[in-house]
């Protein structure tokens, strides 16, 4: 996407198809096109009796909440499916402060996935999804701490924004903006949602809405909250497990399908059958008639509804007709990958019988460009008909713009708030941006609506045809294969580098691929690359020396491709998993080397079980640590005396089936001599008694969230605080996040404490590092956030953990 490019608007050319001709009918959730990567279809009866419930009345209803994982799925069926309400649920963030279950995603990539799971559970109970501008900076203890990361102000405009924008007569607030709520963001959320109840109606209230985005006040009739943790407070309880006669399963299954869809954060639920309560309560009303969800509300079409309403009712009348007319639309490029400059091919096909004057047109930003179309065919009484354009992307001097980039991501963040860029002003607070490539198609003399976002199609040989979305990419894509590494002041050991080069042309392109480095560092040479084909990729291996008297501190190394006149120096990367839709994001080619002191033990080999979204084992690796993954084999049979030390990674227990069963195979590795490190897992690794002594984890969990706190060593001579590094107050700056997460709450008399630390307010932990004697052996739980800390390159994180690899193997005296 465009970088601080001014937006220009869309231009549509027309290609119109006379009567007779035919409409689409691939049934589009409510919420956007992104969930468009099947083949055609027209939905068939089911889709048909979902769209007629949506007709002839205006019910809307706002849910707010503050995660990702906060949303009454079952509450957000019911509106939609059972009432047929336009339903929509507000995400103050994306969840990028969280774990990740199933892959490497932290932070922003992490953001991009919780979306998409978001978007695929909206498509299944049919509700829309939206955002502020909030960054998920990680769990908050209190209010005033989330407000010291969020613009309070801001926070509430981008709300007001969408409940002007949506226009609900309901507001459903998912918490109570109280300390009852438990993490800050949640009372942030409950706040906010009571707020803009109050001010989405004053006129006098972010007066710039209306000004310069033509959002006028709008008055919300009724305020409930959420009482799924304070059933006692209910009001009004719902049926989650009435039927949808037109699928034949209860909403509660269905919003439990959409529930499990969070596959990211371990939400798989059950569909289990009969009665489901969806309770909520009512906290205000402006009608005054009382507890009903819609009672006092005058749900009419009036004979001039809002434009916003007019929208959805065409929408839903234009689905309607697709399938009653048996319509099939699609649109398909010649390419998934096109580079500013190309010239491809638009195919959109259309079968069915449309109404006379329906019309077709492609939809392209308005710094693309677009030639008539070459040639159509009719066949069978034009019930088939093909016309092909020719698309070609934004070239020239700001052709890097182009890239595709989430519209959220096109600015660098404002602390711990996304900054919006002016171009995508009509897209603000929505999941993503609108695909820069889709059809449109007209139905009638109505122009009825509907839209298909022109995709790349193949045939796989085992799976038949796959979809994937139209994504403008470098000529040359360029990624390294980290974003920070370590060095230790001192060492001659080079920076190893490896360069991935993508070619995104169908042409020819030679030049030179090198790594640039900071004033004073050796030069690297550069490596000549030469693509003869679209998608060529080669990789390059570079060994960068550090300067002669490397300063401690922060050093930026670029990969580049130099071609012609030509300088690329970003990677597209690609979010894949199969319940989501394909998303893609750039990224710079740019390492962080962060030079600090660090003394490492003697080893010869250390094993490590990886665990979720786990990327320490790279980490040690670049410092120097001779890592070696154990996989399900190694855990059952292999040889682990060969190790010096073996390490458990976050979550491992969960991630690695092989490791609970085996996990006798461990401690007796540890008992004749052996060291185990364990980091942080969660309640089944208590459960279930795999550590050596009992320990336990308060539910919930104990964790230091302030990343700043001060940390106190209660046991100054431990050599886990001394050997071969002598851990200081300098160690505990600069961590990212938190100082650690699911500390034990209680432990055996075998272990024993090093650290203490403490959140504002609360009493000091200790649980964040326990380390006992295990026959001739040691064994180590850790709750500490090495997982964050030491891909991000934090100097005191390798230093703590460099002492842990050097414990001693015998009791300690």
């Amino acid at each position: 996407m465009r970088r601080g490019h001014a937006f220009r608007p869309f231009l549509r050319p027309r290609l119109r198809i006379p009567s007779g001709a035919l409409a689409p009918a691939l049934l589009l959730a409510a919420s956007s096109l992104t969930a468009q990567l099947e083949p055609p279809s027209t939905g068939g009866a089911v889709a048909l009796q979902h769209e007629q419930r949506m007709l002839g009345h205006n019910r809307r209803v706002l849910v707010i909440g503050a995660h990702p994982d906060d949303e009454d799925t079952e509450l957000l069926t019911v509106l939609v499916r059972g009432m047929g309400a336009e339903a929509a649920y507000l995400s103050l963030n994306r969840g990028e402060g969280g774990q990740n279950l199933i892959g490497p995603e932290l932070g922003e990539a992490l953001g991009i996935l919780r979306t998409e799971e978001l978007l695929a559970a909206r498509r299944l109970d049919g509700a829309r999804q939206y955002f502020t501008r909030a960054y998920d900076f990680g769990y908050s203890k209190s209010l005033d701490d989330t407000w010291a990361h969020w613009p309070r102000d801001s926070v509430l405009k981008d709300v007001v924004r969408i409940v002007r924008r949506f226009r609900p007569q309901i507001i459903v607030s998912i918490f109570r903006g109280t300390p009852g709520d438990g993490h800050g963001q949640h009372q942030a959320a409950g706040w906010v949602a009571r707020e803009s109840f109050r001010v989405a109606g004053d006129a006098t209230r972010f007066p710039e809405l209306e000004r310069e985005e033509g959002l006028v006040a709008w008055t919300p009739l009724k305020l409930y909250r959420d009482t799924w943790f304070d059933t006692a407070a209910t009001t009004l309880v719902l049926d989650g497990g009435a039927l949808d006669e037109a699928v034949g399963r209860s909403y509660h299954q269905i919003a439990m399908q959409g529930r499990s869809l969070h596959r990211s954060q371990d939400m798989g639920r059950l569909q289990r059958i009969g009665p489901s309560a969806v309770r909520v309560a009512l906290i205000e009303d402006r009608t005054g008639a009382g507890n009903e969800l819609f009672s006092g509300i005058d749900t009419a079409l009036g004979p001039v509804p809002a434009a916003i309403v007019t929208a959805d009712q065409l929408r839903h009348r234009a689905r309607i007709e697709a399938v009653r007319r048996g319509i099939l639309f699609d649109a398909v490029a010649d390419d998934d990958r096109v580079i500013p400059g190309q010239r491809s091919a638009v195919r959109a096909t259309v079968a069915g019988n449309a109404p006379a004057g329906s019309s077709i047109e492609v939809v392209i930003p308005g710094d693309w460009s677009a030639a008539p179309a070459r040639g159509s065919r009719c066949a069978s009484q034009c019930e088939v008909r093909s016309r092909i354009d020719s698309v070609v992307v934004q070239a020239g001097p700001t052709a890097g713009a182009a890239i595709s980039t989430p519209y959220f991501m096109a600015l660098p963040r404002v602390g711990a708030m996304y900054a919006w860029p002016a171009w995508a002003r009509q897209d603000w607070g929505e999941a993503f941006d609108r695909p820069r490539l889709r059809a449109e198609l007209r139905l009638g003399a109505d122009s009825l609506p509907l839209e298909r976002e022109v995709t790349y199609r193949y045939n796989d040989q085992a799976r038949g045809e796959v979809r994937r979305p139209v994504t403008v990419v470098p000529r040359v894509d360029v990624r390294v294969d980290r974003d920070t590494t370590l060095v230790a002041v001192g060492s001659a050991r080079p920076v190893r580098l490896v360069v991935t080069l993508t070619h995104g042309a169908r042409d020819t392109t030679s030049g030179r691929v090198t790594i640039e480095v900071p004033a004073g560092w050796p030069a690297v040479a550069p490596q000549e690359f030469r693509f003869t084909r679209e998608d060529e990729r080669e990789s390059f291996t570079f060994d960068v020396r550090t300067s002669p008297g490397l300063a401690v501190g922060s050093h930026e190394l670029r990969a580049v491709a130099a071609t012609g006149g030509e300088r690329h120096s970003t990677g597209v990367q690609t979010l894949e998993y199969p319940h989501v839709r394909p998303r893609p994001w750039p990224r710079p080619a740019v390492t962080t080397v962060i030079a600090a002191e660090l003394a490492l033990p003697k080893l010869t080999r250390v094993g490590y079980v990886r665990g979720a979204a786990d990327r320490v084992p790279e980490a040690l690796v670049a410092v120097g640590v001779p890592v070696e993954i154990l996989d399900s084999a190694a855990l059952e049979r292999g040889d682990l005396s060969r190790y010096d030390a073996i390490v458990i990674g976050p979550r491992a227990y969960e991630t690695e089936r092989a490791l609970a069963e085996h996990n006798g195979r461990l401690l007796a590795y540890a008992r004749n001599g052996g060291l185990v490190i364990v980091q942080y897992q969660q309640y089944q690794f208590v459960r279930q008694r795999f550590a050596p002594f009992p320990i336990s984890i308060a539910d919930p969990h104990d964790r230091i969230t302030d990343e700043r706190s001060p940390v106190r060593i209660v046991r100054p001579d431990d050599p886990s605080v001394t050997t071969p590094n002598m851990i200081t107050a300098r160690d505990w700056n600069g961590w990212v996040q938190e100082r650690g997460l699911y500390f034990a709450r209680t432990w055996d008399a075998s272990y024993r404490t090093v650290l203490e630390a403490r959140d504002p307010g609360e009493p000091p932990r200790e649980g964040g590092l326990l380390i006992a004697p295990l026959g001739r052996g040691t064994y180590v739980y850790s709750g500490i956030a090495f997982f964050r800390q030491l891909p991000a390159g934090v100097p005191g994180a390798f230093r703590l953990f460099a002492n842990l690899l050097a414990l001693p193997r015998s009791p300690a005296p």
